[in-house]
């Protein structure tokens, strides 16, 4: 069994923005699609812990620090691999290369919970390989220890969540939390910047129907807090978007 998993991908037109750059959202679609191609191969997949163990997995938070993304048309490198396990709680590495190139670096937590529960539980009891042999080190930077505090000035937007944002356990997807951050920027405020770091913390679920108020808050020079919030005051996510002026 490898320790490390690797796949090349098109950037193709479906992968960019407006300015024909790879986007964050379809990085990080890349980086979880071959995690799990490779936790496939460690017999820890999705579907193999739900069907054999009523478990499902769960992104706890994730940090992104990228340099200047590929173009429409260029071919990327995704690596990724698994550091050794705690008693619940996993992490992931993974690298994207262009042209040998490391453009971006993302490192992630990540858990596996009771599906009737919704406890955490131990890797090892869970079919987690823990004769694996793991590499070592964390490659994007250390997380961020942010607690944002909003007022109603900073509240950017409402978003009534739909079905076609829902994972298939009828949960809103983590990737669309992440679209519906960026969203509380406009073309005119990014069309001079490159994002260099990003931070996501998920802090609760939200189904169907949600209505999500989304807050900003720029807290240093180029440096955003974002947050959603549902109905009833309970906070969705907290994201941190770090951009710096870009130099044409």
């Amino acid at each position: 069994m490898k320790n490390t998993f690797i796949k090349t991908h098109d950037v193709s037109s479906y992968t960019v923005d407006y300015n024909k750059k790879y986007t964050l959202c379809a990085l990080l679609r890349h980086a979880q699609s071959e995690a799990f191609y490779h936790a496939q191969e460690m017999g820890i997949d999705g579907k193999k812990i739900w069907d054999e163990y009523k478990a499902i997995w769960i992104i706890t938070r994730l940090r992104v620090d990228m340099e200047q993304m590929p173009d429409w048309s260029d071919v990327i490198e995704v690596e990724t691999y698994p550091l050794a396990p705690g008693l619940v709680r996993m992490e992931r590495e993974c690298l994207l290369r262009h042209n040998g190139q490391v453009f971006a670096r993302v490192s992630s937590e990540w858990v596996i919970l009771d599906k009737d529960r919704g406890m955490p539980r131990r890797p090892a009891k869970t079919g987690y390989p823990m004769d694996l042999e793991h590499r070592e080190g964390r490659v994007a930077g250390e997380y961020t220890n942010f607690a944002p505090e909003y007022t109603e000035q900073d509240f950017v937007y409402a978003y009534t969540t739909r079905v076609s944002d829902l994972d298939m356990n009828m949960h809103v997807n983590n990737i669309a939390y992440v679209r519906l951050a960026q969203d509380v920027f406009t073309l005119a405020e990014l069309k001079d910047k490159r994002l260099t770091s990003f931070e996501i913390v998920f802090k609760a679920q939200s189904y169907e129907g949600d209505e999500l108020r989304l807050y900003r808050k720029e807290i240093g020079d180029g440096v955003y807090c974002v947050s959603a919030v549902n109905s009833d005051g309970k906070r969705i996510f907290d994201t941190m978007f770090t951009y710096e002026k870009e130099v044409l």
